[in-house]
């Protein structure tokens, strides 16, 4: 059985923001992303509600803090719990330190409200190459929205984290909007989806939020989508006026412009991640247009970004 569970963050007024995947079966129980510190005690008592004594597994699609930031904490209550994550998110998780200070400098205090994460013990962390096959759990590996994102397949579930982007139902569709953060490189991202193709013949799960039946359809307006927003931003390279970026995708793209369509509390928490998303598209653009950048400092530069790129959602 799998069931999302809510971890509605009050003190933001986010609501169905982010969730987390509890699968469960004689076979064993494991969750996808456990959320941020802050929700610890929500997912504790929807684990509790259904009856669930033992993880066996932590699959982390990210580390950034609302996804992950509170492994660390899940871990104390299930200590023979695998985490399994992208080898680059061992070291933030084994010793957050860097991530909870990067994180704080970009998000302020959004990212006190999630609370900073408690280390995870080495011993409990799994490769995702690692996974025994009998246990039918596939992590796919899927650059783009950060390095290190992985998206877990497992039965009839694709768990796309922020792949295809921030999904909500609706009564009329379904509204539907990039996660594209810098460091943004849409080469990964359209890798990304072409690598998750093969199994997009499942239901497609997202940390936000919700499951859409019909892998192939969402998979396909998600690159659509993508490939707009890059040209439509592209567009105001000379000029970037983040409102009159969104004024403009509202009216140019038919998912997007469900926005309006939101209750009230999901409009606004979307307006605050939707510009991260425009600077990490406009970040891209600025860097296309450097001509000759120097070879060490862009080194240091993607260093830099690689742990910007580990810090929030958007």
């Amino acid at each position: 059985m799998l069931t999302l569970i809510d971890l509605d963050i009050k003190a933001l007024g986010f609501e169905k923001f982010i969730s987390s995947w509890l699968y469960q079966s004689e076979k064993g129980a494991f969750v996808v992303d456990p959320g941020p510190a802050c929700t610890l005690k929500t997912l504790l008592s929807a684990l509790k509600a259904h009856h669930i004594t033992q993880l066996d597994w932590i699959l982390l699609t990210h580390i950034h803090l609302d996804h992950a930031g509170g492994t660390g904490d899940l871990i104390e209550q299930f200590p023979k719990a695998r985490v399994v994550c992208h080898e680059k998110g061992f070291p933030h998780l084994i010793d957050p330190e860097r991530l909870w200070q990067a994180s704080l400098k970009v998000l302020g205090h959004v990212a006190q409200t999630y609370g900073k994460p408690k280390p995870v013990p080495e011993k409990n962390l799994f490769r995702m190459d690692r996974i025994p096959f009998g246990s039918g759990i596939e992590m796919v590996p899927t650059p783009g929205h950060a390095a290190h994102h992985l998206s877990p397949v497992f039965e009839n579930w694709i768990f796309c984290g922020e792949l295809l982007g921030v999904f909500h139902a609706l009564d009329n569709g379904y509204y539907l909007r990039p996660a594209t953060p810098p460091r943004f490189i849409p080469e990964e991202y359209l890798s990304s989806m072409d690598r998750i193709a093969p199994y997009a013949d499942r239901q497609a799960c997202f940390a936000h939020y919700g499951v859409f039946p019909d892998g192939r359809e969402i998979l396909s307006a998600a690159r659509s989508q993508l490939a707009l927003w890059v040209d439509r931003v592209k567009s105001y390279s000379e000029n970037p006026n983040i409102q009159d970026i969104i004024n403009d995708l509202i009216e140019q793209d038919h998912l997007f412009n469900r926005i309006k369509d939101l209750p009230g509390t999901l409009m606004q928490q979307e307006m605050f991640f939707v510009k991260n998303s425009i600077e990490g598209i406009l970040d891209f653009v600025r860097q296309q247009s450097l001509k000759k950048p120097n070879p060490g400092g862009r080194e240091n530069l993607q260093n830099s970004r690689t742990l910007k790129n580990s810090e929030g959602d958007g």
